[in-house]
Order: structure tokens, then C-alpha cells, then sequence
């Protein structure tokens, strides 16, 4: 009994941790625009990942710690480091998935991360929507999440799209997937208001 309230507590957690600052935008999986994601974001970071450590808590049963290095911002506090906790980890060969994002040691993302829930818990905004990787690109580093750039940036002024992401929405497939690292921070600035 005290086992199944355990894992209904971290569900609860979850949910909490995903309301962010609007329960309409966060507690959905519905496709987010970048507006959206803005929105809901207390923190748009620049990271690479240093550390992944998952510990036992008395409260969601197990949660994972993970530690970055900021490269840059768009949105939050100064601080040289950022630290996400989720819910969820494999401990003591007990797995427990919530299909929150995991983040690869060495490997570089863009989080778009709401306040922290009352149980010091957050995911990115609309989960693996408000996490972007980055990724190396033709003409230097780009990002994505795996959607359409003309589905994420519905809604914007086309006079307000950098050039090298209106000249990607012209194109198809593949190339409409990422966007170039520093047009996007700068749109990620423009759209919190943070220039």
C-alpha cells in the first residue's frame, strides 16, 4: 500500500513539476509553438551536460540529478552551472520511466525549464518539446527537437524570423528539423524579452 502510494505521489509530482507557469501549455503534450514554450519557461539555457546522478527521495521514490555547465542564456538567473531534477532513474536495478527527456554526458542542449515544483522538480516545458539538442551543422552548430520549424514557429511575424531560419523554412524534410544555435538563442531572447 505505502509502495503504490509512493509511485501515485510521484506521478503527482510530475504533473506538478510539468504545470510550470501556465497549466494550459505545460500539462499538455499537445505540440507547443516557441511561444509557448517561452511562456512557460522560467529558464532558457545553454547547456552541456557534466553529470547524471540518481538518488533514492522519500517523497517521488527515485529522482535524477542532472548537473550542466551553461555555455549561454536567453532567460534566467547568471549562474555558471544548472541543475535539473526529474523524476525517475534506475536505482538498485529498479528502473522507473516517466518518459521525462534524459540528457547524454558531453552533449549540449538548449532547456526551456519552468520553476521548480515544491518537491524541487522540473522538465522541461512540454517535456522533450522544451529540450533541444544541439547538434553540429554544415555551417556551424544547430538545434532541434525532432518538429518542424514552420510547426514551432507558427504564429510569428515572418518579418521577426532570423534569415538562416526563414531560408530553412523554405526548404523540406530533414532541414526543416533544425535551426541555427545563435539565430535561435537570439529568437529565444526576442520572445522572453530578455535582448
Amino acid at each position: 500500500m505505502l509502495r503504490a502510494l509512493k509511485a501515485l505521489a510521484a506521478l503527482a509530482a510530475l504533473q506538478v513539476s510539468l504545470l510550470g507557469a501556465s497549466a494550459a501549455i505545460a500539462a499538455s503534450v499537445a505540440p507547443l509553438t516557441l511561444d509557448q514554450i517561452v511562456a512557460g519557461a522560467k529558464h532558457i539555457v545553454y547547456v552541456r551536460c557534466t553529470a547524471n546522478t540518481v538518488q533514492a527521495d522519500p517523497d517521488v521514490g527515485v529522482v535524477t540529478i542532472t548537473s550542466f555547465v551553461v555555455l549561454g542564456r536567453a532567460k534566467g538567473g547568471e549562474d555558471s552551472t544548472f541543475t535539473v531534477r526529474q523524476v525517475g532513474g534506475e536505482l538498485n536495478g529498479l528502473a522507473v520511466d516517466y518518459h521525462v527527456p534524459k540528457f547524454v554526458l558531453g552533449e549540449e542542449y538548449v532547456l526551456f525549464m519552468p520553476a521548480s515544483s515544491k518537491l524541487g522538480l522540473a522538465s522541461p516545458v512540454g517535456l522533450s518539446q522544451g529540450a533541444f539538442s544541439v547538434l553540429p551543422g554544415a555551417a556551424g552548430k544547430e538545434v532541434g527537437n525532432g518538429r518542424d520549424v514552420g510547426e514551432l514557429l507558427a504564429g510569428t511575424d515572418a518579418a521577426n524570423v532570423p534569415p538562416r531560419i526563414a531560408a530553412r523554412l523554405q526548404r523540406g524534410g530533414q532541414a526543416r528539423s533544425r535551426m541555427d544555435l545563435d539565430e535561435f538563442m537570439a529568437l529565444s531572447r526576442a520572445k522572453a524579452g530578455t535582448q
